[in-house]
């Protein structure tokens, strides 16, 4: 005699089963495609959105998709003094990212994090003008890492900024020629994809069209 927790396990694996089925075409199609998403306040600032985040990203790389993850520095920035470089940049690189980059690796052990001053990927000119150089970024891409970039950029003038991870991850993106996945809010590229970063999963749900 079948139980009903038999019945509902068999269930429940039947309709992961067509889901999986369902996304194939989609699969298909987004093979090979460069993404930038961006992690942000929403994401950094729950246990459990990080863990749906990371999940998101982990199934987009075994997916044969090339993620990149640009993300800023978490709710408790503020809290941070801006104009100590060495403090800002041990809190954005070295507390924030290592979290997220562990979360990852968790995951899939192809996650490795940069700042925007390494290979000078992001260099802040005359204050204002933002360059980026993709040779770090793509170099790890092409040996099927994924990319977790500290929106933290290089100055022209010797010190560094902490630039707001949306802006950092558009040029990023149009340097790349990839996608833009970033969460729902203002100001915002038109040729961006904007999600709604507080629903879990809501990368790979939109993505794959689930």
């Amino acid at each position: 005699m079948i139980s009903q927790d038999s019945r509902s396990g068999s269930a429940a694996a039947h309709g992961v089963a067509e889901a999986l089925i369902g996304i194939l075409p989609r699969l298909r199609e987004l093979h090979g495609q460069t993404v930038v998403v961006v992690a942000g306040h929403s994401v950094l600032a729950d246990e459990g959105l990080r863990h749906a985040f990371c999940g998101d990203i982990a199934f987009l790389r075994y997916s044969g998709m090339r993620p990149v993850v640009v993300h800023d520095g978490g709710p408790h920035l503020l809290t941070r003094p801006e104009n100590d470089a060495a403090a800002l940049r041990g809190y954005v690189a070295g507390y924030v990212q290592r979290e997220l980059v562990g979360l990852l690796n968790d995951r899939t052990p192809f996650a490795v994090g940069i700042t925007g001053e390494d290979g000078r990927t992001l260099t802040v000119r005359d204050g204002a003008d933002l360059l980026v150089d993709t040779g770090v970024v793509r170099t790890l891409l092409d040996s099927g890492r994924i990319p977790v970039v500290s929106s933290i950029a290089y100055g022209s003038d010797g010190g560094i900024h902490h630039l707001e991870a949306r802006s950092a991850a558009a040029s990023l993106a149009s340097a790349l020629g990839g996608s833009l996945v970033l969460p729902a809010g203002s100001g915002s590229p038109t040729d961006a994809t904007l999600i709604d970063m507080s629903v879990p999963h809501a990368v790979l749900r939109h993505l794959h069209c689930l």
